[in-house]
């Protein structure tokens, strides 16, 4: 009987531990605010990120399959 109530002890204190730890570390998120979790994104910056897509997109460069290295499928 005192290997089960040790057992049980230890699983209750490692779920409190556990839990406190969780909440600790949710309130410091909280208190110091390092993950943004909104954005305020102006016309401005929607403008800019398309024209940078846009710009991405023009320098994609296509390359023919059959010039690829590796295995050739010629063979």
């Amino acid at each position: 009987m005192g290997l089960g109530r040790t057992v049980l002890r230890l699983v209750f204190l490692g779920g409190i531990s556990a839990l406190l730890i969780a909440f600790g570390v949710r309130f410091l998120d909280e208190i110091v605010g390092l993950r943004r979790r909104e954005g305020h994104v102006t016309p401005k910056d929607f403008e800019q990120a398309q024209e940078d897509a846009d710009a991405y997109e023009s320098e994609l460069i296509e390359l023919d399959r059959t010039v690829l290295p590796g295995i050739s499928i010629r063979s």
